[in-house]
Order: C-alpha cells, then sequence, then structure tokens
C-alpha cells in the first residue's frame, strides 16, 4: 500500500469512528431538565512545590471526588490535580471524537460503565498494570478499565407527604402507587431521561433484562407525566426543593449525601432486585501523564485510597463495597434484593448498538414522554 493511500485509509477511519460517536449521541434533543454545571474546573494545588500536574475528566460531582484527590495529594504531595466536571454521555463524546493531534485527559472517570467499554474496544485507553488488591473478577476488564465505587439504584422519596405504609419498598410497590394514583403524582415524580444520560441508559437498559415488569413501570411513570433529568442531583434537588415527591433509580452515593442535607427525605434500596453500577476509571491512549495517571489509580485502588473512596461514595470495591451486609447497613435497609452487578466487556456494548440504541430510547419516550 503507498503512502497516499494508506495516509487515505486513515482519515476514513477517523471520520468512520467519528460519524459512529456523533450518531451515537446525534438523536438526542435534550429533553430533560438541565443545571448540571459541565466543564465546571476544579483546580488542586499542590501541597509542596508543584512538580507535575494531573488532568481528571470526571462524571462524579466535585463534593465526592475532592476527598480521594485530596488524598492522593497527601501521598504525593508535588502533583496538582485538574478536575473537570462532565456528563456522561459528552465525556464519551469528547474522547470519542478527540482529533489526533491532541492530547486527552490522563484519566476519564464515569459511572456509564458501557460507554467506558466502548472507548476501551475501540481503541482509546491504553493498559495499565495496576495491582488489583482484592478487586471483585467483574470491576477490572484488560487491564484497561478499572471499577472503583459501589454504587445502588435507589429511590429517594418525601418522608413528610409519603406515610409509611405508602412507601414503595420495591420495584412492584412503586408500580401499584402510581397506577393507583396517577393524578396526586403527576408531575411529581423524577427519574433519567435515559436518551441524555448515559448512567440512566445503563440503568434501564439493565433493568430491562431483570424485570417483566419493566415496561408496566414505565407505563405508569408516563401516566404520572414524570420529570426528566438529566443528572442525579438535579433529581435530588427537585426533591429538596419539594417540586417532586420521588425519585427513582437515583445513584445511592448522591442519595447517601442528600438525605444529610435533608432530614425529610428518605431511601429505599428496593427489595425485589437492586440495579448496581460501579463508577470507572481509564488512562486515555493519548494521555499527556500517562505513568502519574497509574499512580493515581493504583493509590484509588489501594487500601488507603478505598478508604476514602468509602466515605465520599457510599461504598467502595474492595472489602465492604461487595459485602450485603456492609451494603445493608449503609442504606440502613432491611432486607434489599438481590444485587445486580454490572458488565465490564463487550456483553455490556449491545444496547450501544446503533440501530437498539435509538429504538429502545424512542420506544421508552414514547410510552414515558409522549
Amino acid at each position: 500500500m503507498t503512502p497516499r493511500h494508506s495516509g487515505l485509509q486513515a482519515r476514513r477511519l477517523a471520520l468512520l469512528v467519528a460519524l459512529g460517536a456523533a450518531l451515537l449521541l446525534g438523536s438526542l434533543d435534550c429533553r430533560a431538565d438541565q443545571s448540571k454545571s459541565t466543564n465546571e474546573l476544579k483546580s488542586f494545588a499542590a501541597p509542596a512545590s508543584a512538580a507535575a500536574s494531573l488532568l481528571i475528566h470526571g462524571t462524579a460531582d466535585i463534593a465526592a471526588m475532592a476527598p480521594v484527590i485530596e488524598g492522593f495529594q497527601k501521598e504525593h504531595p508535588d502533583i496538582e490535580v485538574q478536575y473537570r466536571l462532565y456528563e456522561t454521555l459528552p465525556l464519551y463524546q469528547e474522547a470519542a471524537g478527540l482529533p489526533n493531534d491532541k492530547s486527552a485527559a490522563d484519566l476519564l472517570i464515569s459511572s456509564a460503565m458501557d460507554l467506558q467499554v466502548k472507548l476501551a474496544n475501540d481503541g482509546h485507553v491504553q493498559p495499565a498494570a495496576i495491582a488489583k488488591r482484592g478487586l471483585p473478577s467483574w470491576a477490572v476488564w484488560r487491564d484497561e478499565i478499572f471499577g472503583f465505587t459501589v454504587e445502588p439504584a435507589v429511590i429517594v422519596y418525601n418522608k413528610d407527604v409519603l406515610d409509611g405504609n405508602e412507601v414503595p419498598k420495591s420495584h412492584q410497590d412503586l408500580i401499584r402507587l402510581l397506577e393507583r394514583s396517577p393524578e396526586r403524582f403527576r408531575r411529581k415524580i423524577a427519574t433519567y431521561d435515559i436518551g441524555v444520560s448515559g448512567v440512566g441508559y445503563l440503568f434501564a437498559t439493565t433493568e430491562s433484562t431483570l424485570s417483566a415488569n419493566f415496561w408496566r413501570l414505565a407505563h405508569a411513570l408516563g401516566v404520572a407525566k414524570a420529570k426528566l433529568f438529566c443528572c442525579t442531583q438535579d433529581m435530588l434537588d427537585s426533591l429538596g426543593r419539594g417540586d417532586t415527591l420521588i425519585a427513582y433509580d437515583v445513584l445511592g452515593s448522591y442519595a447517601l449525601r442528600q438525605v444529610q442535607r435533608h432530614p425529610n427525605l428518605g431511601i429505599v434500596l428496593p427489595e425485589d432486585y437492586v440495579t448496581v453500577v460501579s463508577r470507572t476509571i481509564v488512562i486515555p491512549r493519548r494521555a499527556q501523564h500517562p505513568a502519574l495517571a497509574r499512580t493515581f489509580v493504583d493509590y484509588v485502588l489501594s487500601e488507603a485510597g478505598q478508604a476514602v473512596v468509602a466515605e465520599g461514595f457510599g461504598l467502595s470495591i474492595a472489602g465492604v463495597g461487595t459485602d450485603r451486609e456492609q451494603l445493608k447497613t449503609r442504606y440502613v435497609a432491611e432486607k434489599p434484593g438481590l444485587l445486580n452487578f454490572p458488565t465490564l466487556g463487550l456483553p455490556a456494548l449491545a444496547y450501544l448498538d446503533l440501530v437498539k440504541r435509538e429504538q429502545f430510547v424512542r420506544t421508552w419516550r414514547q410510552i414515558v414522554s409522549p
């Protein structure tokens, strides 16, 4: 093959990759209420004289990531850390469509595990030799993706409005509650817009395989005219303001922080089944400081790092994070349902097929938000 033909083929390949990323997101019309301060940059100055700077792009709120970053800096006081906040889909889009002449962030952190797998499978991620330290086998893929939190999807509700016997203890209870009183809960239910939220889409596709009543619940949400949001914190803020009464499929780490600020809110870990995601971390193929990035991943997965993660995110992934009794204690849950841990690997890509994704989102929106 001549250099000219080789260059032309490379350009065509780059165009196809960019087109695929655009198609994955291009159908989104952003119906969700959105207020998350995306692309906000938080600088964590080095405690000592800065010798290097680490750039992290992540979807975890700064309040949760700050203790982790500061813990890392205690062990590496000469490292400055820049943390830029993203939503899950734009994080993926930017990483997948990055021009060849531009450097990537040093680390990407996201709760949308399927999108992280796609980045790795499409060649945008580099492997890292990291000590696993007892991580469950499902939390690591090809030494390229590392899960470091355990975050269940929970139901959050207003205790001032729902009587104790009304609190939905399961997905089935929530269906019955909404079907029994749709007018009472009209525009009072908050959930993800799965066409906008990457983790919301992951929750929905996972739950559609776990429960025969998934579409019945979707219909109940539609009859109640559920409010759709891009982000977990926005859902919880609507609860805090009293705009909504129940938030469905909320990331547990956010819920734990919210109930500390708003004691009138309660958390339910569903008793029929619990969908769990892990926030994952990857090193982009064109990271400027890959060695430093590996040092950060190593810290996050260390015993000291996991202790900080458990405090900031509710549960770590090593040790207590996979212990059902610890989960029950952390969420004050008497009998949580079977934990359904996510898949890191090629099966996670099934619902990212462009046709499947478009059909799933379109059907869901026709039911939930006609």
